[in-house]
């Protein structure tokens, strides 16, 4: 899958990852926990007992969390579009952190 970045530039990687996660930066309180329970929550293939599971928090405060992630990030985490958007930019993430920080 990474072979399809190889011909863009880190700063095309960084801006679209900027894109995807600023919006859920501007909470500064609650930030790291919204961008963790996305990351976790994508990570588990959008299963909510594994995420809620694996962050040790109720099921219903995942529920919250994730309708905050979608109001935020202006996205439905059950349109497919939507959802690939997301796999994407946390996959870059992850791919490309080192690099980008």
């Amino acid at each position: 899958m990474n072979r399809l970045f190889l011909n863009q530039s880190f700063e095309e990687i960084e801006q679209f990852i900027n894109e995807v996660f600023s919006p859920l930066w501007s909470d500064h309180d609650r930030s790291k926990d919204l961008e963790i329970t996305l990351l976790t929550y994508i990570k588990n293939n959008r299963s909510a007992t594994k995420t809620a599971n694996q962050l040790h928090i109720h099921i219903n405060t995942l529920y919250q969390r994730i309708k905050k992630i979608e109001d935020l990030l202006k996205l439905e985490l059950n349109n497919n579009e939507d959802v690939l958007r997301i796999q994407l930019a946390c996959h870059l993430r992850e791919t490309y952190r080192h690099s980008l920080v």
